[in-house]
């Protein structure tokens, strides 16, 4: 049987390989004007958001990025409730 700190060591290390590849998988690139950025998926080769300023690129990339690691840790249903929150939704029922 694996005590606390063992895993709480592979969940820590689960997520922070998650954190590292959501932000090296969506990238922050100059947009069309030059003056603005975007978000682009590197794997799919898509923009996912943008034209924006670098600073809301970089948290659109840090949500994202903490949405994975929810989604990996086995907590779909709280990030799809943190989407729907975002999106100015009302907060869904977890349990029901």
């Amino acid at each position: 049987m694996k005590t606390n700190e063992q895993i709480i060591g592979e969940v820590t290390a689960l997520m922070a390989d998650v954190w590292l590849t959501a932000c090296e998988r969506r990238v922050i690139a100059p947009a069309l004007d030059w003056r603005s950025h975007m978000v682009i998926d590197v794997r799919e080769n898509a923009r996912l958001f943008g034209p924006a300023s670098g600073d809301e690129c970089r948290k659109f990339v840090h949500r994202a990025a903490a949405l994975d690691v929810l989604r990996a840790i086995g907590t779909a249903q709280i990030a799809d409730a943190a989407l729907k929150v975002a999106d100015s939704a009302k907060a869904p029922v977890l349990n029901g």
